[in-house]
């Protein structure tokens, strides 16, 4: 994981700290937070951060006991990164090829979660949205043209085809920070749609992505339960780790029938 911490904003370190936080762990959460404070100003503070901050995540998705007992035997206590992975992807049911790298794993995860949500919406109500927001005519057509012939299957590769990549970007966010609300909390969503929005002011009128979460709506957006602590730890994580990965750049490959008119 530590390749994609070190991809993290402060604002993005501050928020993985607060998931992390919890009163009955074997983590060290007052050393997490006072390394936080200081890695404003220290490089090696910043270092010791994601260090730590990495064996924390590997901690939730191990056992107790499995950690003491490698911590015993003079073993790093947490699993592998990729094992943490895995197995958010085989709860979430995302099949992802074996041998993919992490940072691939965590693009991969993030996507199918969003498009998993994108599902559960209406899609033409978005595209009416981006046909508002200035998106050309024209390409909404396409999209709304190709959502009423073979529904939301490629979703994203639509949007991002037509929409561009920094709108499909700013949607795939909103869509995770809102499946995330149910396990983080209404408040801390609002408190990252408000940054998300910051960089993207027209997702305040997005319907029904943001709009919702923003005006303190329902409570519950996902049916979905998770029932393990450490999930409730591990699947916001790498989610938003994989969001994180995303900024790098958005890429899909190009989909049949999909090209300009």
């Amino acid at each position: 994981m530590k390749k994609i911490l070190y991809k993290c904003t402060r604002t993005d370190l501050q928020f993985l700290s607060e998931i992390l936080d919890s009163y009955a762990s074997l983590t060290d959460d007052k050393k997490r937070k006072a390394l936080l404070a200081s890695s404003i100003d220290s490089l090696q503070a910043h270092e010791e951060l994601i260090e730590l901050m990495d064996q924390q995540i590997r901690y939730y998705g191990s056992s107790d006991v499995a950690w003491l007992k490698r911590m015993a035997f003079g073993e790093d206590g947490g699993v592998e990164a990729d094992e943490v992975i895995n197995d958010v992807c085989k709860r979430r049911k995302v099949k992802i090829k074996v041998g993919t790298p992490i940072e691939a794993k965590l693009e991969a995860l993030t996507k199918a979660i969003a498009h998993q949500e994108l599902c559960r919406m209406d899609p033409v109500n978005l595209c009416e949205r981006l046909r508002k927001e200035g998106v050309d005519n024209q390409k909404v057509d396409r999209i709304i043209e190709h959502l009423k012939a073979n529904g939301p299957v490629a979703i994203l590769p639509v949007l991002y085809r037509f929409a561009g990549p920094e709108i499909t970007f700013a949607i795939i966010e909103a869509a995770i920070i809102r499946v995330m609300s149910v396990t983080i909390g209404k408040e801390a969503a609002k408190h990252l749609l408000a940054e998300l929005v910051k960089r993207n002011p027209w997702l305040a009128t997005l319907v029904p992505f943001v709009g919702p979460l923003l005006s303190g709506g329902a409570a519950a957006w996902l049916a979905y339960d998770i029932q393990s602590p450490a999930f409730r730890k591990t699947e916001p994580i790498c989610m938003y780790l994989g969001v994180v990965a995303l900024r790098d750049g958005l890429m899909f490959p190009v989909e049949p029938g999909l090209d300009e008119p």
